[in-house]
């Protein structure tokens, strides 16, 4: 798979791609807040666990954790044809590769079908604005996330 780590002045960022999904830790100062988008339906360990939230259908969410982080997200799950499957992964193979995004495929094996995810991450001074796409050829389903992970400015 892939990861990448940020580091700026008032926040750091660990960045992995897992099969069918990512983890994102966002670490400002003593408080850490981790983003884990994930496919199996396995319950996550709740140690520390603010907010579990299913990508079904559209979703947004907003919160500000303890300390000094603010999280938005926005979620959107399709089902799509083969036909629009197909161009779809295309279209953002090719826009990732032309980027040179944070990209990682998966194989068909056995039951499961191939994987794609794409992650195309905006680094800037106070936040990181981070745009998922995870492709699944099994059910031709296509999850996006746009996500905003910014460190408050305190008086």
């Amino acid at each position: 798979m892939a990861t990448e780590k940020i580091n700026r002045r008032v926040y750091d960022a660990e960045i992995w791609l897992v099969e069918g999904g990512h983890v994102i830790m966002f670490t400002a100062g003593k408080n850490t807040l981790t983003e884990v988008i994930v496919t199996n339906n396995e319950p996550p360990a709740d140690r520390g666990l603010l907010q579990s939230i299913p990508c079904r259908g559209e979703k947004y969410h907003e919160m500000t954790a303890p300390g000094n982080i603010n999280y938005m997200i926005s979620t959107q799950e399709e089902q799509l044809t083969s036909t629009l499957y197909d161009a779809t992964k295309h279209e953002i193979a090719t826009y990732a590769t032309r980027r040179e995004l944070m990209m990682a495929q998966t194989p068909a094996s056995g039951e499961k079908g191939a994987t794609l995810s794409v992650l195309d991450i905006e680094r800037r001074s106070h936040e990181l604005l981070v745009q998922s796409f995870h492709l699944f050829d099994d059910p031709h389903m296509v999850i996006k996330t746009q996500a905003i992970i910014e460190v408050m400015k305190t008086n």
